[in-house]
């Protein structure tokens, strides 16, 4: 081993941060938000600790290994725990630090070896040392380019649930409400707005549950009526997972989902920070908690009609950026229908979901969900686990292919993770029923919370 500077303070830095790395690298590789980099980084490391091991000799086997031991227990604990993405987050910031500490290493030495003998005398005199250190520099500059700037760590115990007017939200938020209370110690907070503030009780998730108890249908969204809600809960018993979806009524927000777009996002931000008050970047930054949006409710009643669209568009697309996985609804109605108008709603909305992902990023994770699977087909023989089931899904899968729209969606799912499925609240009314649905049995709503936790 070395003893000068480098060789008695920075090779055990870099051997601990190496080990680190290695385990980092493959704690990346089996999350499919970082997938790409987590293969990049690993493929990159391998040959660097070959190098400083065997041609080298200047990587501290003892140092590497608590290295190693280190990051077996951070990537344990945030993976037990399910935050991605503060692992990625110290492993981003390992990697700044490796580099930083390369390049100097790397260039003191190299800068020794030419200063000793010049640079075409450095190559003369070693010339496998002196190609050893270039492609060091390569593979670090590699390491920055396609490793570094690419991470982007993700909440994935954070999950969005984005759909049109009439698709099935408030369903498909009493029937994910089960199966947070039956097994994720659930319990829900929500935010209602209405124009009358009588009416608010009448869309409260209790009020709902009363309803579906007495076999009484839902009572349908008033024009001016927005619900936020937010289900909170436990995996394993330890670790805190949240599901949001906004339900409103189909005159509400006018072309909601054209309006989900970064440009319009910073402009509407813009005007309601002046407002309420409060500076952009603030507002920016808080707008995404329901914490917040409840007290804009209750500190600016006098100008909630004017903002209300404000700080609906603001809430949506900040959760749509911030979550690590999103739920796309599709209505199962329309696809049941299959004529021109429905296929017409279909096309334009799967353009409005790409565009959505685009703006989101491709290393979120997103779910398509057909709501209302019973008005498709028949499933009261069907049991939710069966392989009828999934042909079910399958064969809605397929039709939806025929649509221009969500095959070119399907084909982008080869660089972002993208999953189907298809459920139903009440698998027990025939496909061929009119009458509301009074009670709730979730269909495959399993499947949905396996993909969200």
């Amino acid at each position: 081993m070395n003893t000068d500077l480098p060789g008695m303070v920075f090779y055990p830095a870099v051997s601990i941060i190496i080990g680190f790395l290695l385990v980092g690298s493959i704690g990346l590789y089996y999350d499919e938000s970082t997938k790409t980099r987590g293969l990049f980084f690993f493929v990159f490391l391998v040959p660097l600790v070959i190098s400083y091991t065997l041609l080298q000799n200047v990587l501290y086997l003892d140092f590497f290994f608590y290295g190693l031991v280190i990051g077996g227990i951070v990537c344990g604990y945030y993976f037990f725990n399910h935050h991605h993405e503060i692992f990625a987050d110290y492993v981003k910031i390992a990697l700044t630090i490796f580099i930083a500490l390369m390049l100097f290493v790397i260039l003191y030495n190299f800068a020794l070896l030419i200063f000793m003998n010049g640079f075409i005398g450095g190559y003369s005199h070693d010339r496998f040392e002196f190609i050893s250190y270039i492609l060091n520099i390569v593979i670090i500059a590699g390491l920055y380019i396609l490793v570094v700037r690419k991470i982007r760590g993700l909440n994935v115990s954070k999950v969005f649930v984005f759909g049109p007017s009439r698709s099935g939200k408030t369903y498909f938020m009493l029937g994910m409400y089960k199966q947070f209370v039956g097994f994720f110690e659930g319990h829900l907070k929500e935010v209602i707005f209405c124009g009358d503030r009588k009416e608010e009780k009448f869309f409260s998730s209790d009020y709902y549950l009363g309803q579906i108890e007495k076999n009484e249908p839902l009572r349908s969204n008033v024009t001016d009526m927005v619900g936020i809600y937010t289900l909170m809960g436990k995996k394993s018993g330890l670790e805190s997972i949240e599901l949001t979806l906004v339900d409103y009524a189909g005159e509400w927000v006018h072309d909601l989902t054209s309006k989900i777009d970064p440009v319009y996002y910073s402009d509407i931000t813009a005007k309601l920070g002046k407002s309420l008050g409060i500076d952009q970047a603030t507002l920016s930054e808080n707008i995404g908690f329901i914490k917040f949006v409840k007290s804009i409710k209750e500190n600016h009643q006098d100008i909630i009609p004017d903002i209300i669209e404000d700080v609906v568009l603001s809430f949506i697309f900040k959760r749509l950026t911030s979550s690590g996985k999103i739920i796309l609804l599709i209505d199962g109605d329309k696809v049941a229908k299959d004529d021109g108008p429905s296929r017409d709603e279909l096309t334009r909305l799967f353009g409005y979901y790409a565009k959505i992902m685009d703006y989101c990023g491709d290393e979120k994770q997103y779910a398509f969900v057909v709501t209302k699977t019973d008005k498709i087909k028949p499933l009261d023989t069907v049991s939710e686990n069966s392989p009828q089931a999934e042909e079910v899904e399958s064969d809605i899968f397929n039709y939806l292919r025929t649509i221009t729209t969500f095959q070119a969606i399907e084909n982008k799912a080869g660089s972002t993770p993208v999953f189907f499925f298809a459920v139903s609240v009440n698998p027990m009314s025939s496909h061929d029923q009119q009458n509301v649905i009074t009670q709730i049995f979730p269909w495959r709503f399993g499947e949905v919370a396996r993909f969200e936790f």
